[in-house]
């Protein structure tokens, strides 16, 4: 499932959103189109930065990225990888409790 906001607004108001939501995410508190988005406290985590500009600094962008496991394939990929061998094995996500996303 993937959820996704987006927001326009000066650098200062884009510092009160980061300041008011990174916490509320480490805590366990923030939600993304009203589904709780949470960050596993038991798995090795992935994270990264990025930052693309073009010379004159008319374009840029900023990214901060936290990912775990492995993503499962899209329904059109498995499709295809089927026909292609049936010895795969299916991806299951371990069942863990909510609290565990939480630090």
């Amino acid at each position: 499932m993937k959820c996704k906001e987006s927001y326009m607004g000066t650098k200062k108001e884009c510092v009160q959103y980061l300041n008011t939501n990174l916490p509320k995410l480490f805590r366990g508190e923030l939600q993304i189109e009203g589904q709780d988005v949470f960050i596993p406290s038991r798995e090795e985590l992935e994270y990264k930065m990025k930052f693309e500009y073009d010379e004159e600094y008319e374009y840029g962008t900023v990214s901060f990225k936290i990912s775990w496991g492995e993503e499962p394939d899209s329904p059109e990929e498995e499709e295809d990888e089927e026909d292609e061998d049936d010895d795969e094995e299916e991806f299951i996500p371990k069942s863990i409790g909510k609290k565990d996303y939480y630090l």
